[in-house]
């Protein structure tokens, strides 16, 4: 890695360098992709099927190798680290509950079977502290009532000792001694307990002193060394670190705390199958988050919820994530949740990066035409126009829309850019212009063919003929050299003369009025529409126009039928321009 890429990867939460995947068949689910994440941001992966979300999700979390680059956690390299010790929590599109545990044991099960690491405490001497700390801030009245209630109850004494901790927030080895001091009096009521208060937390402290002279005894003859908060100290005066599993109490304390943040705790003693699907997704969730770790990453957990459950969820998780202050990557291929989730949103296609960004910058700023496609429901208008550079308007049928005056030179200089560029790469054509022209390919659409012909090429029948002829592999960069060819000839026809561009505008900046309501103008168009849905508050008005089809939307104040005529204004200022050999935005 660069000395750039070094000091990145120092100063950012969580640094994914240069990420490439590249399966044993040859074929790359991931190429090149950087990203730097901010400690508790909500980064959403979006993107279609197959475009290599889920296997860069994967990479991060450990469950798939890494071809080529590097994974940093607070500067710490994880590409070696197994996934359970990479600090990270994973909530998969499949709840992946166990059928035969109840949602107790769902929740606790990452807690039962990993150690943690945890400073070695001398247990006796935290005990006499806390003990002391009740005696001295508890009520006596309501001390001796509580121990009277729970010691007199039902249960072992595993479970009054559970209480007893759970109600005077002790550690269980504490509730354990708790109770020890009260064997004398179990059979005594409160009000006896309190006529011999005095009394009793006097034998009390001398039965403390006792345990912790003791326990100081052994300590010292053993040359062991504690800190003011009983922790052990090593001969460095560190303290002492110690990888152990965790107690029954301690897994029984969060898992009801994490039961409590998702709304669980009456579900406890029930089996998954008597669950609702959101309650089972918020078990998985809760199956994360009781490992309480910097990091999560989702799947697609919304996905098997019914519409509105997977909105009622939605903000359910966005809350959550608030809540406890954890970093989170979700990955999605639903805009909707991307734009409504999302501080910051990464668009892949094909397994490219094509655009990062704020929801408000990838919605209104589009980098290229699979973006601006992609992100926006409904999806934006997109149509090919003449530029006639001569009166710097686009023309589409009859419509007439105004370019900007310095938008012929802003073309120009866009074309010649382009022109350099791919001229640079057809004359050196490398790894680096192959994955150019791929990465091209996959804004445009095109890149079905080139995967057609890849795998025709590459065919068990094309290979065993080449061995049997002898003769000379093919170039594996033919089919892009070609495009490259093709493009770069396509960009320079269009430097000095009218072309075809590929103009877009979302559905609600077009205007909608009924036909006759004012003059048209020469950027609308009056036609019928095809479909009118109504959304409670607005109209998705179909129509279709020059053979293209195209939606709006307009106000369900303004009730329209498709018997109706209307007249679309296409707004100059709201028009996007892309274009159409590259895909990219002429800005």
């Amino acid at each position: 890695m660069n000395t750039a890429g070094e000091q990145n990867a120092k100063q950012a939460f969580l640094s994914l360098q240069n990420l490439e995947k590249i399966y044993p068949n040859g074929e790359k689910a991931v190429y090149n992709f950087n990203l730097d994440i901010e400690k508790n941001e909500f980064l959403v992966i979006v993107g279609p099927s197959g475009c290599g979300k889920t296997t860069t999700l994967r990479m991060v979390a450990g469950l798939e190798d890494i071809s080529s680059g590097d994974i940093f956690l607070e500067g710490e390299l994880l590409n070696y680290k197994p996934c359970k010790d990479r600090r990270m929590a994973i909530v998969f599109q499949s709840y992946a509950l166990y059928p035969q545990m109840k949602v107790f044991d769902n929740i606790a099960f990452p807690l039962t079977i990993n150690r943690y690491e945890a400073p070695v405490t001398d247990e006796c001497l935290q005990s006499c502290f806390l003990l002391r700390s009740l005696m001295r801030e508890t009520d006596a009245q309501k001390l001796f009532e509580i121990l009277c209630g729970i010691l007199g109850g039902k249960g072992g004494a595993r479970a009054k000792a559970e209480s007893l901790a759970e109600v005077f927030s002790l550690t269980y080895e504490c509730a354990k001694r708790l109770i020890a001091l009260c064997k004398k009096y179990k059979k005594q009521s409160a009000q006896q307990l309190l006529s011999q208060k005095e009394q009793i937390f006097a034998e009390w402290e001398a039965q403390l002193g006792a345990w912790e002279s003791a326990e100081r005894g052994a300590l010292q003859q053993k040359g062991i060394h504690v800190d003011e908060k009983f922790c052990e100290l090593d001969e460095n005066g560190a303290v002492k670190m110690q990888m152990r599993k965790l107690t029954p109490y301690e897994i029984k304390v969060k898992v009801y705390e994490t039961a409590d943040k998702l709304d669980l705790t009456p579900y406890l003693d029930k089996l998954p199958k008597e669950l609702s699907g959101g309650q089972m997704q918020r078990v998985a969730l809760g199956r994360a988050i009781v490992k309480n770790v910097p990091i999560f990453l989702m799947d697609e957990p919304l996905s098997n919820l019914d519409a509105k459950l997977r909105l009622t969820m939605r903000s359910e998780i966005v809350k959550l994530h608030n809540r406890i202050h954890a970093t989170t990557i979700y990955v999605t291929h639903d805009q909707t949740e991307a734009m409504t989730m999302a501080s910051r949103i990464v668009v892949m296609s094909k397994g490219f990066v094509q655009q990062i960004g704020t929801p408000e910058v990838i919605y209104n700023d589009p980098a290229n035409i699979f973006v601006a496609r992609f992100i926006g429901s409904p999806s934006m208008n997109v149509f090919n126009a003449k530029f006639e550079r001569a009166s710097s308007r686009f023309r589409f049928g009859s419509l007439e829309i105004a370019a900007g005056k310095d938008f012929a030179q802003r073309c120009a200089e866009f074309y010649k850019r382009k022109e350099a560029e791919l001229s640079a790469m057809l004359d050196n054509f490398d790894e680096a212009a192959h994955e150019s022209m791929l990465k091209l390919l996959s804004v445009t659409g095109e890149y079905a063919e080139k995967r057609r012909k890849t795998a025709e090429k590459n065919s068990l029948w094309a290979n065993l003929k080449r061995r049997v002829a002898k003769s000379p592999a093919q170039d594996r960069y033919a089919f892009e050299r070609e495009v490259c060819a093709r493009k770069l000839e396509e960009v320079r026809c269009r430097l000095d003369s009218d072309c075809e561009l590929t103009l877009g505008i979302r559905p609600e900046n077009l205007r909608i009025r009924m036909h006759g309501a004012g003059e048209t103008e020469k950027n609308a168009v009056t036609v019928r529409p095809t479909v009118c849905e109504l959304l409670g508050g607005e109209y998705n008005i179909h129509f279709d126009y020059n053979g293209m089809g195209m939606v709006g939307q307009v106000d369900a104040k303004n009730k329209i039928s498709p018997q109706d005529e209307i007249d679309v204004l296409f707004p100059a200022e709201d028009v996007y321009v892309f274009d159409p050999i590259t895909g990219d935005r002429i800005r």
